[in-house]
């Protein structure tokens, strides 16, 4: 070998060893210059968009039925649809329904929204009102009428108040009944229990009806409701059916 390539040797060894310990470091470190991954944490079910068991606020105020937070106006073209998809979705599960109503609410709205709670699966409908008469029950439990299991006796005890305030008793099956006109402030309550409890008392029957013109105001209705019940002198009723519509006084109520 020559004096030059003797003097070659070691510095291209030196250099290729220079070379390959340099890119190992590069490697080495361009991995530790990758962001370090972490694994995704679970995802989690919003609380909001799980399907609760509790019954959310059902109430009907003087502007319809406000349900779950929906407001359902029976006035436009998808409001009945809307009522029964709302009341669909409710938790009822064969359970009563509490319904919060206010005094100044239309009683068509208060007549659909039980309705649609029987077609649902309520078997009653806890009705609550936040002020009336101190003489009145102010909450009682009504059936929507397609609930009611038996055929009511014919002499079935009906109460009503008309669109004058006249409140009319009558039997289920029509016939004569008795009428007490306009009191000084409102519906006669006074005679109009003394009809009641002698009606009542009569009839051997657990069930009684009610109802009101359907241009009045709900506490119209829940007057009268409440006037059967605080008249039940030997609380032999077990069971106030809310009417699905006004009946005409004196007449056979429609479907019984």
């Amino acid at each position: 070998m020559s004096p030059r390539a003797l003097i070659l040797t070691p510095l291209l060894v030196s250099l290729a060893l220079a070379c390959g310990g340099g890119g190992e470091k590069a490697t080495k470190d361009s991995a530790s210059a990758k962001p370090a991954t972490t694994a995704a944490p679970p995802k989690t079910t919003s609380s909001a968009a799980t399907k609760t068991d509790e019954m959310p606020p059902v109430t009907v105020d003087d502007l319809g039925p406000f349900i779950n937070g929906q407001r359902a106006n029976l006035k436009e073209q998808d409001g009945p649809a809307k009522l029964k998809k709302v009341i669909g979705d409710l938790p009822i599960k064969g359970k009563e329904v509490p319904l919060v109503i206010l005094k100044k609410a239309k009683i068509p709205d208060v007549l659909a929204v039980v309705k649609e709670l029987g077609a649902a699966g309520a078997p009653s409908v806890k009705i609550k009102v936040g002020e009336g008469r101190g003489d009145l029950p102010k909450e009682f439990s009504v059936v929507p009428q397609a609930k009611l299991a038996d055929k009511p006796p014919a002499c079935a005890v009906v109460a009503m108040v008309s669109k004058n305030l006249a409140t009319d008793v009558w039997a289920i099956t029509g016939g004569t009944g008795k009428r007490h006109v306009k009191g000084f402030a409102g519906p006669d309550l006074s005679n109009t229990g003394e009809t009641l409890k002698k009606a009542i008392k009569k009839c051997d029957s657990k069930v009684a009806f009610f109802s009101a013109d359907e241009s009045l105001d709900w506490e119209l209705a829940h007057m009268i409701g409440g006037a059967i019940l605080a008249n039940d002198e030997e609380k032999k009723l077990t069971t106030l059916v809310l009417l699905d519509e006004a009946p005409v006084p004196g007449r056979p109520v429609k479907g019984f």
